[in-house]
């Protein structure tokens, strides 16, 4: 049979089902069969979810049960509860990509880490109708990262000891050999009649007394105890007035907003961090004003140094490359908190730094 052109009638491909190949649905539950992969279902009008049994696993429901939004909320771990309520239903009232990690409470007590995507769709008024996800069991990553971190947090804390072993030796031995030496000297120049020499001897005096200043100096630096006696706000004051004066850069501090209580990690964590902050602004920047701003509540503490200098272009330039960037980021990711780096050419740099006052140290 022909077309009226003459040409054989076009072939229709067969359907799936035709070849002997499984529909969609089989497709895809084949995919996640034996992985770690989950998907799920929400219908906004009727309220009725759908759970596949790898989503289930992750949350400790058996297949016979019965899943409802209730369920899905009891299944979360406390501590994620509230942010976990409040992202889903923002994404789903506002027509927005839903994507989060949290963690799943099982009944016999197991915690697992879930990170969870989906899209919804809507009616022609913008409606939601319902909500299609997956879920991934991302617990092994997890467990590595913490990992990862606890090494990390024992390497700092390491480093942390050794500083302090340091200024206690430069201040218990160097610096008590250096004031012996000025000492001496000036007894030596009290009793030296020649002119020349005399004033040879006050040069050496005047030399070991800028060295002594120095290593006190490189002891504050190390392991400083105004820390521990004054708290954070006034350690940090004195060391900006200290940095100003020292390299002639203007300091403008603002810390009338600090928390009175914060756990000593947090403290050594963001002394440290303006340390290295003012650090890298007289090595880099050539900057000639600084913005120093602690601020916080009951819940969290920030910290923002801001320079005038000449910036850099984040695209080209790898800021994760640096030691102390390296240093800051993992202090900060111990405490659970949150550390970021914005510049731009000719517009200076700022590191805005925010840490959860009951942070898991």
């Amino acid at each position: 049979m022909t077309q009226r052109d003459g040409r054989p009638p076009a072939k229709r491909s067969p359907s799936p089902a035709a070849k002997g190949l499984p529909n969609t649905e089989e497709w895809l539950r084949l995919a996640t069969q034996g992985s770690q992969v989950g998907l799920w279902y929400w219908n906004e009008v009727t309220k009725k979810v759908f759970w596949d049994a790898p989503t289930r696993e992750m949350f400790g429901v058996p297949l016979d049960s019965e899943v409802t939004e209730e369920r899905f909320y009891r299944g979360l771990h406390p501590s994620d509860l509230d942010r976990v309520k409040h992202s889903w239903r923002f994404a789903v009232e506002h027509g927005l990509p839903y994507q989060i990690e949290y963690r799943t409470l099982k009944p016999d007590g197991t915690v697992r880490w879930v990170h969870a995507r989906a899209s919804g769709y809507y009616d022609k008024a913008a409606k939601p109708l319902y909500m299609l996800g997956v879920a991934f069991d991302i617990t092994e990553r997890k467990e590595g990262q913490r990992e990862r971190l606890e090494l990390a947090g024992r390497l700092i804390h390491a480093q942390e000891q050794e500083r302090s072993r340091l200024a206690r030796e430069l201040h218990d031995d160097l610096s008590q050999r250096l004031a012996y030496v000025s000492v001496a000297l000036t007894n030596i120049s009290a009793m030296v009649r020649d002119t020349a020499a005399n004033e040879r001897v006050l040069g050496l005096l005047k030399t070991v007394n800028e060295i002594s200043a120095d290593v006190r100096l490189l002891c504050h630096r190390l392991h400083s105890s105004k820390l521990e006696i004054l708290g954070l706000a006034q350690t940090v004051s004195s060391s900006c007035e200290e940095f100003s004066r020292e390299h002639g850069i203007h300091i403008n501090l603002d810390h009338t907003d600090t928390p009175k209580a914060i756990p000593p990690e947090t403290a050594l964590c963001l002394f440290r961090i303006v340390q290295e902050g003012l650090h890298n602004v007289r090595k880099h920047s050539r900057a000639s004003r600084v913005e120093v701003r602690l601020s916080g509540s009951s819940g969290a503490i920030c910290l923002t140094l801001r320079d005038d200098g000449v910036g850099f272009d984040p695209s080209t330039k790898n800021t994760s490359s640096g030691i102390g960037i390296q240093s800051m980021e993992e202090r900060v990711r111990i405490l659970d908190g949150t550390f970021q780096i914005q510049s731009a050419l000719g517009q200076g740099t700022q590191i805005t730094v925010r840490i959860p006052l009951k942070s898991g140290a």
